[in-house]
């Protein structure tokens, strides 16, 4: 039987979840010598099956591209054990992301198969679009709670809540005199998410437990100055005459027009901020710097800013709707599970320092998200009522 035969038929049995260790063993080996062709058929034959739960489709066919060439740019020759997995997760996740709308993958060593234990006294649903707004009068207006629409006024604009659940300010006069008092405050809640068109057409979206203060209009200000506690992902838009900046505890970045993520937890340590597309200026306490796309710069606990490079897709994936890590310990990758899913992490004794590499949609159940991390086989989680017991 030729190899690429033998890869087929090794795949589809994996995929039914029939496998046993030395099939496993043996479609390690052939995924890592395998080419790129071979996977780019392997990954399109899932997406041309129509008796898949989603045949194929256009969309089908801008996600393939998408997956495919993604990876493609993590394929590099010094990196030969990350390449193998690399190429796994091209061919294996497909089938659950078509099934399920999530998908994960390992890019260590694959774990044994483990059964998780039934201990899901009540499953805990993903948090949602949820958010509230307080405006410069003081008026706090939930938005979960309203109609597509005008939901608002302050500082000569309109404020509307869209009907894809996002909230706009709109100009109603054009020679309103601004000043820097009329601020608005959008705050979400633990389990909450919301994105904001600031009224200089700036999109902001707001992560969980986070909190954006702004001027309600920047007209007549020199400087577009926003304030964040938690996270969030700007896109601002461009004036090169008023720049934007962003103000943490600890960092102040300053921008004319470009996209980055910017990690403020107040448990998370120092902020990190992370360029996308453009350049920033960040300035700690005791240093200043220029921040290239593809760099996160971080700040010490000493006012010095840290610069590294970093995989941006793993920073942004709050935003895109996706849990994803890589080599993430299992404390700090729980913090994230407990602010989305509004739940309480209580640690058992000797918990290890587990790391863990993967992805699966935001919008799953945490039962989902806890049989993830289970499959290591050196951590166990157990649900009851809004608390996550993790144990050896």
């Amino acid at each position: 039987m030729g190899a690429r035969e033998n890869l087929n038929k090794l795949y589809e049995r994996f995929l039914r979840n029939e496998s046993k260790p030395e099939d496993i063993r043996r479609l390690m080996e052939l995924f890592g010598t395998a080419d790129d062709q071979t996977l780019q058929d392997l990954v399109r034959k899932q997406l041309d099956d129509p008796s898949a739960i989603a045949p194929h489709s256009t969309e089908n066919n801008e996600r393939y591209d998408r997956i495919f060439n993604n990876l493609k740019q993590q394929i590099e020759p010094a990196r030969r054990a990350r390449t193998l997995w690399v190429k796994i997760s091209a061919a294996a996740s497909v089938v659950l992301l078509l099934g399920t709308g999530s998908y994960y993958f390992f890019r260590g060593p694959v774990p044994h198969p483990v059964i998780a234990e039934n201990k899901i006294h009540n499953d805990v649903k993903p948090g949602g679009n949820k958010a509230y707004l307080i405006l410069s009068n003081g008026q706090s207006i939930a938005l979960a709670g309203q109609h597509s629409g005008l939901i608002g006024k302050d500082a000569g604009n309109s404020i509307l809540k869209t009907a894809d659940g996002q909230i706009k300010y709109v100009n109603r006069h054009n020679n309103h005199n601004n000043n820097e008092s009329a601020l608005n405050t959008l705050r979400t809640p633990v389990g909450g998410f919301y994105k904001v068109v600031l009224a200089d057409g700036t999109k902001v979206w707001l992560n969980a437990a986070s909190q954006l203060r702004y001027p309600a209009d920047f007209r007549n200000l020199k400087q577009r100055k926003i304030e964040l506690t938690g996270e969030a992902y700007f896109e601002v838009a461009k004036d090169p005459a008023h720049p934007f900046i962003v103000q943490t505890d600890d960092q102040q970045i300053s921008v004319l027009g470009t996209h980055f993520n910017v990690n403020a937890y107040h448990d998370d340590g120092g902020s990190k901020t992370t360029l996308l597309e453009g350049s920033i200026r960040a300035a700690g306490k005791n240093a200043q710097a220029i921040i290239k796309p593809g760099q996160q710069v971080i700040s010490s606990s000493t006012g010095r800013l840290n610069i590294d490079q970093v995989d941006t897709e793993l920073a942004v994936a709050w935003k895109n709707d996706q849990f994803m890590f890589e080599s993430q310990p299992v404390r700090s990758l729980m913090k994230t599970v407990a602010r989305w899913y509004d739940v309480e992490v209580i640690y058992g004794a000797d918990v290890p320092d587990v790391r863990f590499n993967g992805a699966i949609s935001k919008f799953e159940n945490i039962s989902a998200v806890l049989k993830i991390l289970e499959s290591t086989g050196k951590i166990h989680f157990e649900v009851s009522g809004r608390k996550v017991y993790v144990t050896k």
